[in-house]
């Protein structure tokens, strides 16, 4: 039986799991690298590529995991996967859990029920015995270490954002389109980004010369509707729901249009949107108590604090020094360019 090096297993086709993909192509020996993608192939990927969407199939992805000298876990959001590495217990000791933050954040977050207790008791048992975590953030791994007293080894790595720098580069000079201050409120669907309380706290400078937006386009569509509702009730033609899911080139330019971007998870979320955004040299607001402020703070990079929104005027909600959105830029630019990523990720490949 030859044995596979590297064998990824990666759940579902979301832009992230498909640029992550791209990645591997362009930088990597891909006869030594195995993608299996928990789904449907909606015939985009080639032969290489093993898709399991049947019980039937399972059988395949064993077989691949027991070959496998490392095994890349791609998030744990698949209970079946979680259920297979529960009862293979072996096969943990050479398998790194490519961390994203829901998948950890389970922990805090779930509706606590029986069903849920019971599979949480299922997800102790494999995260405990992880040999690896990879995370971009190092504070979600000290969180995993304390919730499920896991000795995994850290690797800092992050996957290449699918929205692109260098066309960034080619659009950041481009003339805006409305003379409005442009405050973008969260990133997506998920109720988790508490839009309401924010467009609420921003409703006393509604009369000024802004435009709210909020992309809605993937996530809970009952949340995106409610988050409307509220929205056009609170600011009129001043606010636009993005509900349409956007081309990453069209997408890109709505960021490049933002000028301060709020954000009010509380926890690692939105990591993409942020990134491109300190690139693009915008203002952005997080949670101080989120495991990326301190992670942003020790990259040098400049961030504001969602928790402080109540004591701003409006002058102090749209300033931000010229220097300081400079200096961002820079260190985005050589901190997470593809080149870094390919090199962080060779080095856990290799090592």
């Amino acid at each position: 039986m030859k044995e596979t090096e590297i064998l990824h297993i990666i759940s579902g086709t979301s832009n992230y799991n498909i640029n992550f993909i791209k990645f591997v192509y362009s930088y990597f020996n891909i006869d030594k690298q195995r993608l299996i993608i928990l789904g449907k192939n909606n015939g985009f990927y080639d032969s290489k590529i093993l898709f399991i969407s049947k019980k039937k199939e399972v059988f395949k992805l064993i077989k691949e995991m027991r070959k496998a000298e490392k095994i890349f876990v791609h998030s744990l959001f698949s209970p079946h996967l979680v259920l297979l590495l529960f009862l293979q217990p072996w096969l943990l000791k050479k398998s790194y859990w490519v961390l994203w933050g829901g998948d950890l954040y389970y922990y805090k977050f779930r509706n606590k029920n029986l069903k849920s207790n019971f599979y949480e008791f299922i997800r102790k048992r494999v995260i405990k015995n992880f040999a690896h975590i990879v995370a971009l953030v190092p504070g979600d791994y000290y969180l995993a270490k304390n919730w499920y007293k896991t000795k995994a080894q850290y690797h800092y790595a992050f996957y290449p954002n699918p929205i692109d720098y260098e066309y960034l580069d080619k659009i950041k000079n481009s003339k805006k389109e409305t003379d409005r201050i442009v405050i973008q409120v969260g990133n997506s669907a998920d109720p988790m980004n508490k839009h309401i309380e924010i467009l609420n706290k921003l409703s006393r400078f509604k009369e000024k010369n802004i435009e709210i937006i909020t992309p809605l386009s993937y996530g809970d569509q009952k949340w995106a509707k409610t988050v409307s509702e509220a929205g056009k009730k609170l600011y009129g033609e001043k606010y636009q729901p993005l509900l349409e899911f956007l081309p990453s080139e069209e997408y890109s330019k709505i960021l490049n249009s933002v000028d301060i971007a709020i954000f009010n998870h509380d926890r690692q979320q939105a990591l993409g949107n942020i990134l491109a955004l300190l690139y693009l040299g915008k203002k952005v607001f997080i949670k101080s108590d989120i495991t990326p402020w301190d992670f942003f703070k020790g990259k040098g990079l400049i961030v504001f604090d969602t928790y402080g929104l109540d004591n701003l005027t409006f002058d102090e909600l749209i300033y931000m020094d010229k220097n300081l959105k400079e200096r961002n830029r820079e260190i985005i630019a050589k901190e997470f360019s593809e080149e870094k990523c390919a090199e962080l990720w060779r080095n856990i490949f290799e090592n």
